[in-house]
């Protein structure tokens, strides 16, 4: 599946006040990284992590796409967290030759959810490392639908949404992980 999706990153109070906008509905979803010692899936752009939602466990891989606003995302559930998952094993997913991975921490979401047609809005408060950050992801099948919320939403509250491109979680995980290291 691709994954087309708008971000922009949040102020505290910038995130109360988009809240009142719209009618979310809330969940919480725990994501685990998974990368080897020398970050080497980080470095091919290759996201790992193991999704946890509802008591179940998803193992999900985002892979690079020529577009910079879209990744190839594959997914499949799992029984369990794992500690470490098998290269083999990410590359029978993928088709893409992988080392193994470790798990490295997890990154707490607690995302606000409201959809419109061609898309949805995703509000996200972030816990990780002791920090904690805010971020607006528009994920969208229809674009132009997906820019006039981002439009709508960017003056409502002010925001200069930067072509709709931030860093994305993995990205602010890895840095505080990096920190977290000495």
């Amino acid at each position: 599946m691709i994954e087309n999706e708008f971000k922009v990153m949040l102020t505290a109070e910038q995130y109360e006040s988009l809240l009142e906008l719209y009618d979310f509905e809330t969940f919480t979803q725990v994501n685990h990284y998974f990368d080897t010692k020398e970050l080497v899936m980080s470095e091919r752009h290759i996201t790992v992590r193991v999704r946890e939602l509802d008591g179940k466990f998803f193992l999900q891989m985002k892979l690079p796409t020529s577009v910079s606003f879209s990744r190839e995302e594959l997914s499949r559930e799992l029984p369990e967290l794992p500690d470490t998952i098998s290269g083999a094993e990410l590359t029978e997913l993928s088709g893409v030759e992988c080392p193994d991975v470790k798990r490295l921490g997890e990154l707490k979401t607690t995302r606000g959810v409201w959809k419109f047609d061609g898309g949805e809005v995703d509000l996200d408060r972030s816990e990780y490392f002791g920090k904690t950050d805010f971020e607006l992801e528009i994920e969208f099948t229809d674009e132009q639908a997906a820019r006039t919320v981002l439009n709508k939403i960017s003056s409502r509250l002010g925001l200069t949404p930067n072509g709709g491109v931030c860093t994305g979680k993995v990205r602010r995980f890895l840095e505080e992980y990096k920190k977290s290291l000495g």
